[in-house]
Parts: structure tokens; C-alpha cells; sequence
């Protein structure tokens, strides 16, 4: 399962918001797509529809307007796979983008515009099918992808969209197997990646990228909790977002974790309150278990932080954005555990917390547990 899911961290996660070269040398529409890409992330659906209606009217035959479309559809429906009338639509907006797309590369396979919509279409396909569990037809649409991945790496210079894709994938060529030492053998005919290279490009794109801006920012503060341990430097890039968009669940729960790692619980504590009232089980599930976090760090009462964790690893999890925080759920029981002096419930749920976790953070706990 993990081997799949690195086709997808390493080809897909990143493919999002490109635009076709002819709308971002046009200033008028590149500040217009900016609002509206604004508009969407603030929620405000009704107001970024309206925007990228006008993209389209322009640009008839430009993939941007399909793309765009697909994406607002997978924030205003997520987790999408919770709304399957809904699926269909952004399979539909998908499949038209990629369709202009392969009309542009067959009049010029050099397009940019063409190289940018092919892979980012291709990285929602394949990251829909892997949502979706069926993994080697994710496998196999990231394989295409990969091919205008390495194009765009070349084009960081001419487009400061590709640093996003090519900064994921230079970090994660490195870091993923480092954590994963099983996938090594599969990967050697991929690219080299370079960490060092990868973050710099990450950062480049938080303030060079358009399309791909809201995104950069959110995987660099992704990437320097997860992999980094450096949940300062996490935060610094959420405090970009969360000032901008406030109601953004994806935001707000992010910040939560961050805020509660580095131990601002009174903060950590709102924003979960604030999480545990959404109608979305995940955020539910989050909040659930900043909660506890912040019952058992804070307050010191393992009694309430325990009724936290056992509720929410009953609760069901995401793959891409709360499989972890199971993860520190059983930890926290474990913690709790040894403190009682319950040895054998203190390693049962320590190898549960193991098994799940990739923060190196956590599983480094876990097995001094």
C-alpha cells in the first residue's frame, strides 16, 4: 500500500492550480485568476465560479477554466469521496482539461501551457484513484505523469509554477525512502531527487507561483513538521495562510497540530473546538485528538485525554491528512499507559501507533515505548 502511495506522494500530490502560458502573460487575467483562486480558498464558491466563468469566456479553449473547476469541486465537496454525485462532476472537468490539453500537444508538444494541464491533470487522476483504492490504476496514470513531471523540471525558469512540482518531487525522491527503506529497489529509475534543492524550490514557489502559491505554502509547513521536526518553521508558513483565510478547515487544522507541538495548547484548544463542530468526521476526528493533546500535555489529566484518543481512533481517518494524527492518538494512549504502569497496554498500543505513523517524531517515541 505505502509503495503505491509513494507513486502518488511523489507524482501527484503536488500537480494542482497551472495555467496556461497565453493567461499568465496576460496580467489582467493572471490578477483576475488570482482573486478568484482568493475567492475559493475563503469559500466564497459563488464569487470564484463567477471569476473563472470569465477565464473561460476568454480562453474557450484553455484547459485553466476545466481545472480550476475540478479543484474548487474537491474543496467545496471534501473529502470528495464522501459525495459520489459530486465525483462525477470533477471527473467530468477533469477529463475536459485533459482533453484540450492533448489538442494543444498535438499541434506542439513543446506547449507549456499543454505540459502544464497534461500533468496536472493526470496527478488528480491518478491521486482520485488512490483515494479511491484502486492503486495499481493510480500507478499506472502517475506513470504517464511522469514524464511531463521531468519536463517541467526544466522549466522552472520560464515557469515559476513547475517549482512546486519539482520541489515536491525533489524532496520527496529523497526523504520518502529514507523513511520507507522498503520501496528502494523500486525506485532506482526515477529521477534523483535533492532535498536541499527541493525546499528551496518549495519556498520559491510560495512567492513566485501564482496558480500553485496557496499550496507551496501549505506542503513547506507540511514538510518541516512531518519531516524536518521543525514545527516553528511550520507555523511560520501557516500564519500566510490562516491571516488570509481564515475559515479554511484545511488551515485551521494544520495550525492546530502545529500550535499544539509547540505547545501554545490555549490556542491549540480554540481552533480544536473549533473542529470538533464541523459536519466532516475528519475534522471531527482531528479536533477529537488535538483535544486530547491538549488534556494530557496541559491540563495533565490523562482520565479525560484518554476518552479523547479512544473516541477518536474509533472515528475513521483520511489517508493524506489524518492518518498521523491516529497515529499520535495511540501514542498518547501508550503514554498514558506507562504513566499507569500498564506495560502490556503501553507496547499494544505503542506497535498500533508504529504500524501507523510516519512522523519520524512519532514513531521515535513510540519505540522507546
Amino acid at each position: 500500500m505505502k509503495i503505491f502511495r509513494l507513486s502518488i506522494l511523489l507524482f501527484c500530490i503536488s500537480f494542482t492550480h497551472y495555467s496556461p502560458a497565453q493567461v499568465l502573460n496576460d496580467p489582467t487575467f493572471r490578477a483576475l485568476i488570482s482573486n478568484g483562486l482568493d475567492k475559493m480558498y475563503s469559500y466564497d464558491f459563488k464569487e470564484s465560479t463567477e471569476t473563472f466563468a470569465k477565464i473561460k469566456v476568454k480562453y474557450p479553449q484553455s484547459p485553466v477554466y476545466y481545472t480550476l473547476m475540478a479543484i474548487q469541486t474537491e474543496l467545496q465537496y471534501f473529502p470528495l469521496k464522501d459525495y459520489p454525485a459530486q465525483q462525477k462532476i470533477y471527473l467530468a472537468y477533469l477529463k475536459q482539461s485533459r482533453a484540450l490539453s492533448e489538442a494543444l500537444l498535438e499541434k506542439n508538444e513543446e506547449d507549456i501551457e499543454a505540459n502544464f494541464f497534461e500533468l496536472a491533470t493526470l496527478g488528480y487522476l491518478a491521486a482520485y484513484d488512490a483515494d479511491n483504492q484502486e492503486m495499481m490504476k493510480a500507478v499506472g496514470t502517475a506513470k504517464k505523469a511522469y514524464g511531463f513531471l521531468k519536463k517541467g523540471m526544466d522549466l522552472t525558469e520560464k515557469q515559476p509554477e513547475f517549482l512546486y512540482s519539482s520541489g515536491i518531487y525533489n524532496y520527496y525522491r529523497i526523504a520518502f525512502p529514507e523513511t520507507h527503506p522498503i520501496i528502494k529497489p523500486v525506485i532506482w529509475f526515477f529521477k534523483d531527487g535533492n532535498k536541499k534543492l527541493g525546499l528551496q524550490q518549495l519556498d520559491l514557489a510560495t512567492k513566485k507561483a501564482v496558480f500553485v502559491k496557496n499550496e507551496a505554502i501549505f506542503y513547506a509547513g507540511y514538510v518541516y513538521m512531518k519531516y524536518e521536526n521543525n514545527p516553528a518553521k511550520s507555523l511560520t508558513y501557516n500564519n500566510l495562510l490562516i491571516e488570509k483565510h481564515p475559515e479554511n478547515l484545511l488551515y485551521q487544522m494544520q495550525r492546530t497540530e502545529f500550535l499544539t507541538t509547540l505547545g501554545k495548547y490555549e490556542e491549540a484548544e480554540d481552533y480544536a473546538d473549533k473542529l470538533i463542530k464541523q459536519k466532516g468526521i475528519m475534522f471531527q476526528c482531528a479536533g477529537t485528538i488535538f483535544k486530547g493533546l491538549v488534556a494530557e500535555k496541559s491540563k495533565k489529566d490523562d482520565k479525560t485525554a484518554e476518552v479523547f484518543f479512544q473516541k477518536a481512533v474509533k472515528m475513521p481517518f483520511d489517508e493524506r491528512f489524518t492518518k498521523d494524527y491516529h497515529a499520535m492518538a495511540y501514542l498518547g494512549i501508550a503514554r498514558i499507559a506507562k504513566r499507569a504502569g500498564d506495560a502490556p497496554k503501553a507496547k499494544e498500543f505503542a506497535q498500533k501507533a508504529i504500524k501507523m505513523a510516519e512522523y519520524k517524531s512519532t514513531v521515535a517515541e513510540a519505540e522507546k515505548i
